[in-house]
């Protein structure tokens, strides 16, 4: 099989990887400002079909944007890409999207015996440092979702901030394919569409990668400690007097 391009080169390995295989349309820059602008405007101008998911990769994002607008350092070498899933249904439990995208992230990276954690709601950390992080959107029409989608960016063979880790530094080796990366990445999305009717099983799995150790920011540890995800993907933290639960949306 002769397979040409960077989007083929992924499309190979998510063939190889799914036996229930969507047909992703994949799309690769160079450099971008943002791959979510980049989605957005491809959104803009081609209807969502159903079983077809898509996604925009860069190799570089000049103005990359994370929670609360913040910058996202997006250089040379890491994964930064932004995909939408179809949905098309009123059933889908937008409340756990964040949560089982983020269990399904953490299971493929233990698969390949890399020891990660959740940290709450988004973030997935190798001991204190941040490995790949994700903003998670829902798209409705009434009742209905359309579609959900998520910028994602993966520290891989990139140079990183002093609070990240590359996926290269965790396995000491360069020698890493990011063909095969991405495709696990998209795989690990559509795995989180599958489970998304599965709440307790979410939920346990969730409780079960959480970290404890790092809390949201504007929270201190001398002050509040984690003490789970509740049944509704909340993170719940107390102190000596009292117990608050912090929501994602």
């Amino acid at each position: 099989m002769k397979v040409i391009g960077s989007a083929a080169k992924t499309a190979y390995y998510l063939k190889k990887m799914q036996i229930i295989y969507p047909h992703w349309r994949l799309q690769y820059k160079i450099k971008c400002r943002s791959t979510e602008n980049e989605l957005s405007n491809w959104l803009g101008c081609s209807e969502m079909k159903r079983n077809q998911p898509i996604a925009i990769i860069a190799r570089e994002q000049i103005s990359g944007f994370g929670q609360n607008s913040r910058s996202w350092f997006s250089p040379k070498g890491g994964i930064w890409l932004s995909a939408a899933y179809p949905i098309f249904s009123q059933k889908f439990s937008s409340e756990i999207f964040s949560l089982s995208l983020a269990i399904k992230l953490c299971q493929m990276l233990r698969k390949e015996n890399i020891k990660v954690n959740l940290k709450w709601p988004n973030d997935i950390f190798f001991d204190s440092k941040k490995l790949i992080g994700f903003l998670p959107r829902v798209l409705t029409r009434g009742k209905e979702i359309i579609y959900v989608r998520i910028g994602l960016g993966m520290n891989f063979l990139n140079k990183t901030p002093l609070e990240g880790i590359s996926l290269a530094k965790v396995l000491r080796t360069k020698n890493i394919s990011e063909y095969y990366w991405t495709a696990k990445i998209l795989k690990a999305f559509h795995d989180s569409i599958d489970c998304n009717d599965r709440k307790e099983y979410v939920i346990q799995e969730a409780n079960k990668f959480l970290t404890k150790s790092i809390l949201p920011k504007g929270f201190s540890p001398n002050e509040w400690k984690i003490k789970d995800v509740d049944s509704n993907g909340n993170l719940r933290i107390y102190n000596l007097t009292k117990e608050k639960v912090l929501t994602r949306f």
